[in-house]
């Protein structure tokens, strides 16, 4: 699974975009999808297009309406969850800073395939953001997270890398990991 920064509008880009470049992908992932990954976009954001494995569906959003999805979504996922995340979403708006390409998307692969979530699943999940009251079911679903599993917030006070190093595990279920460049939340730049 890869969060993938493109530089033209469309799913998939990888694979479909002949100018893309491994600096495009902002982090990767094992397993499920990053909790954080999500933030960046909304329901009215899945995308429907074709692939040279078929038709497949994916997140689309333009960077700049990512980065404001994911400052907005950032309260609701503190009032949901006990530890707030809100240092952690500073740490992937700086990889997307760090990355070429206008428009945000997730690759989900299976292999050598595309594997993409369910639609009316990822739309449920992604609808957390716009309507907290429903509940983190499907959001928590779709991430296969347990709230517990939620690193703890940064004390200011504390020196960077050491908590990094602590909460590396927890750090990946909410952000991913670094693939081609490196990201601040392994290696603080």
């Amino acid at each position: 699974m890869y969060l993938c920064a493109g530089g033209r509008p469309g799913i998939y880009p990888m694979e479909q975009d002949a100018e893309y470049e491994a600096e495009q992908v902002v982090a990767v992932a094992d397993g499920e999808v990053p909790l954080l990954w999500l933030t960046l976009f909304r329901a009215d954001d899945v995308s429907a297009g074709d692939t040279p494995w078929g038709p497949a569906t994916a997140p689309l959003v333009g960077r700049e309406r990512g980065t404001t999805n994911l400052a907005a979504a950032v309260p609701t996922l503190d009032r949901m969850f006990g530890p707030p995340v809100t240092t952690h979403a500073d740490l992937l708006r700086q990889a997307l800073q760090w990355s070429p390409g206008g428009w945000l998307t997730i690759e989900w692969w299976c292999g050598d395939r595309p594997c993409p979530p369910d639609p009316a699943a990822l739309r449920s999940a992604l609808g957390a953001f716009d309507d907290p009251a429903a509940g983190p079911g499907p959001l928590l679903d779709l991430c296969g997270l347990d709230p517990a599993d939620l690193p703890a917030p940064r004390d200011p006070a504390t020196p960077l890398l050491p908590h990094l190093t602590a909460q590396a595990a927890g750090l990946r279920r909410l952000l991913g990991r670094a693939f081609h460049q490196l990201v601040p939340w392994e290696q603080p730049i």
